[in-house]
């Protein structure tokens, strides 16, 4: 049984770029539930890390109102 990843944020270290991901299937999506770059400003080298309880809440908030 497919199992969605955990919530991550991939965060630019060049421009301040962040951005809390909650992937709703294991079918991940480049750019919508994943980033290899950064698309403001196309750095490559993003930081990434587990999403902690605010910014899942703060992403779930603005799944809703969209």
């Amino acid at each position: 049984m497919p199992i969605p990843p955990h919530p991550r944020t991939f965060i630019c270290s060049h421009c301040g770029w962040q951005r809390t991901t909650i992937p709703a299937s294991d079918a991940i999506r480049l750019e919508v539930d994943w980033f290899f770059q950064c698309p403001a400003c196309q750095h490559t080298e993003l930081e990434t890390r587990p999403a902690n309880r605010a910014e899942i809440m703060r992403e779930r908030l603005t799944q809703f109102f969209r």
